[in-house]
């Protein structure tokens, strides 16, 4: 009896003693982020003997053990399999009364009731810690896509939160490769406006009843080759933020595709090499039916036209507008500067014939020069205040006046009337001009730059130097050739030094070469009435034969002129101009036709633009025009090559250079006049 008195008293002893300890832990419940960490606290002070103390933590909904701490150390191999390796005491902290949970990697399962209780010999005590949210934002959805091109695919992106999907802040899709925004969600606002231009129009959400749900899935329309590669889904709300890929792996030919590739195929060899046998056995016949005619056109027309039209569906079914309607424009127009050097010309009627040789060079220069800078002029007009826009309008006011004006003069007046020439080259000249200014407004240059406005108008001006045109017309021509190359010059170099884009840089090189060139050719075209009246006076030797030949002289002027457009290098059966026709028909086609068909090919295997088309049909067609150029040179040296030899006497004059004068009898004056009479005549061939 005395014993268990005692046993009572030292209890109690005890109790008073160490007064017992009471757990801490948080007065609120916690809100985890899904997928992060949280520390649960649970602490005692002052600290209590490691000796017999045990600390447990569990679940209460299940008594599931989370983690149990025993012994003097942990024991993980008796929590449950779903908290290993993700349940941790701060073992150093123990002794110090710190008995908190580091808990890892939430999952939505970990939200509940927790509970710390902590034993010792004397007593023991408990407390709860409730995780009471989950903070989640999961976007999933990432798988692979396969699709013919022209189809419609969904990208699929499922956004799982605990916010309503009316309140997350930013939903958007990214072409990764690329880095190009394809479609952007705002605060419960779908901003198409902020898309590429290659996806506008293209790309679209589903109804705002699937968003609240959660399906932020992407709707691509006419999935093109350029589409294939890797999409990002991202979500942002506040500080969560997760994401998903959607990859687009290689795509077929769409019908569209097909179409392309049979029609240059059938362009080449139908158009170019069937019917361009056919037109080379009629050359070799010298057959100049009306059978002949037919199959020159058709050989002319067909595959120029098939590959216009297959370049604009090729636009229409990749996107390419601008780079598709500049190589349509040159397959188009090509066709009259074929025309221009045909065999078979001469079988024409005499006014169509005029009118090809009229406006073959200057049309193409005109047809092109729009096209291509068209563009440029829209996007020029959205970056430059007002008066660069009254600059821009004014421009493009005048250029179609001179070209209105030029084309009534040419198909209104039947008659050969000089002047048209000389308006030809100013509606050419002042063009380039305007380009110049274009390109410096495009590159944002400094105002001094303006100055190199005036070299394409040196030609302009030195054109109308009659007096040295009258005296040395071989200098006058040298001079004018100098200064066309030095306008070219100019603006390639302005395009080599300002312009960041390596393929804007030689798409408006090439472009810029193949301009100067026709204007090269519009330039001869100019000189041929000059050139040729004035080779008729120098027949003359003295005042007193001029006199004599006046009348017989006015008479022919317009035979002359007329002459001066039948005696294009297109009229002449010659294996150089042979030549050049073939490679314009033939050559320049296939290098179309296999440049598109590579670039489809390679598009659709790599999921991207391999090079810009221009740069390779630019320079190919400046390479015919140059060939044409040559023979334009050619026929200009011939008819006169008299005259050069005459202006090549005089400047050796001039430079003081001893040379024998020779004077020619009397009586071979009349013979050069008859000479000259027979010669004007119309040939029975």
């Amino acid at each position: 009896m005395e014993t268990a008195l005692m046993r009572c008293f030292y209890v109690l002893l005890s109790v008073v003693i160490c007064h017992g300890f009471h757990l801490h832990g948080p007065s609120d419940p916690l809100i985890v982020h899904l997928g992060g960490s949280v520390m649960l606290p649970c602490f005692v002070e002052p600290p209590l003997a490691m000796e017999e103390l045990e600390v447990e933590w569990k679940r209460t909904d299940s008594e599931t053990l989370v983690h149990l701490w025993q012994e003097g150390e942990s024991r993980p191999e008796s929590q449950n399999q779903r908290y290993h390796e993700r349940a941790h005491f701060f073992t150093e902290e123990i002794a110090h009364g710190n008995f908190s949970l580091f808990l890892t990697n939430v999952t939505h399962e970990d939200a509940g009731l927790y509970k710390c209780a902590v034993y010792t010999n004397l007593h023991s005590d408990e407390t709860l810690i409730e995780i009471k949210e989950i903070e989640r934002l999961i976007v999933s959805g990432g798988h692979v896509i396969s699709a013919y091109a022209g189809e419609d695919v969904t990208l699929n992106c499922s956004v799982d939160s605990h916010i309503p999907p009316e309140n997350i802040e930013e939903v958007s899709w990214k072409k990764i490769d690329e880095d190009i925004l394809v479609l952007f969600y705002q605060e419960s606002e779908v901003l198409t406006d902020s898309s590429h231009e290659r996806y506008r129009d293209r790309v679209e959400f589903f109804s705002a009843e699937e968003r609240n749900k959660g399906n932020f899935s992407l709707r691509l329309k006419s999935v093109r080759t350029e589409d294939k590669g890797l999409y990002i889904c991202l979500a942002f709300s506040g500080a969560l933020s997760d994401n998903t890929t959607v990859e687009v792996l290689q795509l077929g030919f769409s019908s569209m595709h097909i179409g392309i590739f049979v029609l240059c195929i059938l362009g080449f060899v139908f158009g170019s090499l069937i019917l361009g046998y056919l037109s080379f056995i009629s050359f070799k016949n010298n057959d100049d039916s009306r059978r002949a005619l037919a199959i020159q056109c058709a050989h002319v027309l067909c595959p120029n036209i098939t590959m216009s039209i297959v370049f604009i569906l090729w636009g229409i079914t990749e996107g390419f507008f601008t780079e598709a309607a500049t190589c349509s424009a040159l397959n188009f127009v090509r066709i009259l500067f074929l025309l221009w050097i045909a065999l078979h010309l001469k079988t024409f009627q005499d006014y169509p014939h005029q009118l090809i040789n009229r406006l073959a060079i200057s049309l193409q220069f005109g047809v092109i020069t729009l096209v291509a800078y068209l563009p440029i002029l829209v996007d020029l007009w959205y970056k430059i205040n007002t008066l660069g826009k009254v600059f821009i309008v004014g421009g493009l006011l005048l250029k179609l006046f001179l070209t209105l004006l030029y084309v009534l003069v040419v198909v209104c007046c039947r008659r050969p009337v000089k002047i048209y020439r000389i308006t030809e080259l100013q509606i050419t000249e002042i063009i380039n001009v305007l380009r110049i200014f274009v390109i410096i407004s495009l590159y944002r240059l400094h105002p001094k730059y303006l100055t190199l406005a005036i070299f394409p108008l040196l030609p302009f001006i030195w054109f109308f130097c009659h007096a040295v045109l009258k005296r040395l017309f071989l200098l006058w021509i040298s001079v004018m050739m100098i200064l066309e190359v030095l306008s070219a010059s100019v603006l390639i170099y302005i395009h080599y030094d300002f312009a960041n884009n390596v393929k804007e840089r030689d798409t408006l090189t090439s472009l810029t070469a193949f301009l100067h060139i026709l204007t090269m050719m519009i330039l001869f075209t100019s000189l041929s009435p000059f050139s040729e009246t004035n080779t008729v006076t120098t027949h003359a030797s003295s005042e007193e034969d001029l006199r004599q030949g006046e009348e017989e002289v006015t008479e022919i002027f317009e035979e002359e002129v007329t002459k001066s457009d039948s005696k294009n290098t297109g009229t002449q059966r010659s294996l150089s101009h042979l030549v050049v026709f073939v490679f314009g028909t033939a050559v320049v086609v296939f290098v179309n036709a296999v440049a598109l068909l590579v670039e489809l090919i390679l598009k659709s295997r790599n999921g991207q633009r391999t090079v810009d088309l221009r740069v390779i049909l630019l320079p190919t067609e400046c390479v015919f025009a140059v060939c044409c150029l040559a023979l334009q040179l050619f026929a200009f040296w011939q008819e006169n090559r008299e005259r050069f030899r005459e202006d090549i006497k005089r400047l050796r004059g001039l430079c003081g250079c001893k040379q024998t004068l020779t004077i020619s009898p009397p009586e071979n004056h009349e013979h050069e006049l008859e000479k000259l009479a027979t010669a004007s005549q119309p040939s029975r061939s």
